[in-house]
């Protein structure tokens, strides 16, 4: 299994997968401080508290645009097999269809969570290089909960980008299929992202509620969508022709 995940780890390492990943963990944090910094300028930086910046970071990773993100990265670790033609040999090899699926959801699992680690060490970086106010220890531990929890919960997404990828073989559609789903499950519940993605709340709100993983409806949801996907993946690619 760890050689199959190095395996993994060699295709994309010098592809534009990696590139875009390193990038955009770094940019976020930056542009975050810059709009905090720039684009109001009644708010210096030095008023705004650790926790505040972080949850402005935290809020636009699991925004529309945060979403996209995850998920195009997903879908191009996929993707990229149909686009250099290397899934038949994969297909090929005399093992269980059903590993290789496996192998790539777990991949893409680390790659999104180590995302959102690097995001969130960047993020407090930056705030300790500048000083902010409200840092400690507990604080931060409490935060890489939150920051852990969003990660976990945006998995699912990416599993149900990955089933629509190997149904259609390439990454456009479903990215697009995905963003419409996402956008009517909102529309049509009649939430707000808020209630849909509890954390995304006001940051006070996230500290008043428990950060261990409870069984609210969005919740289940969510995770009923990541154990569809995956079963009409595995489905998928068993009934796949070479």
């Amino acid at each position: 299994m760890i050689r199959k995940l190095m395996n993994e780890f060699t295709k994309v390492r010098f592809s534009r997968i990696s590139y875009v990943m390193f990038i955009s963990t770094g940019l976020i944090p930056i542009m975050i401080v810059m709009l905090v910094v720039i684009l109001n300028s009644d708010i210096r930086y030095d008023s705004v508290t650790y926790l505040e910046y972080m949850s402005m970071i935290l809020k636009f990773l699991v925004s529309f645009v945060g979403v996209i993100f995850y998920n195009w990265v997903a879908s191009e670790i996929i993707g990229r097999e149909f686009r250099m033609d290397t899934i038949k040999s994969q297909l090929t090899i005399p093992v269980e269809r059903g590993s290789f699926v496996f192998v790539k959801l777990l991949f893409i699992s680390i790659v999104l969570l180590a995302m959102t680690l690097s995001v969130f060490i960047i993020g407090t970086v930056i705030s300790i290089s500048m000083s902010m106010r409200g840092f400690t220890l507990s604080t931060v531990a409490k935060l890489l909960l939150v920051f852990l929890k969003a990660g976990f919960l945006m998995l699912p997404f990416a599993y149900f980008t990955v089933s629509l990828v190997l149904y259609f073989k390439k990454t456009l559609v479903p990215m697009a299929i995905n963003m419409i789903v996402f956008l009517i499950v909102i529309a049509t519940s009649n939430m707000a992202v808020s209630t849909v993605f509890p954390w995304t709340a006001p940051y006070h709100i996230i500290f008043m509620n428990d950060l261990n993983f409870s069984l609210q409806k969005s919740y289940l949801s969510i995770f009923l969508l990541g154990i569809i996907s995956m079963y009409f993946s595995n489905r998928r690619i068993n009934r796949m022709e070479i």
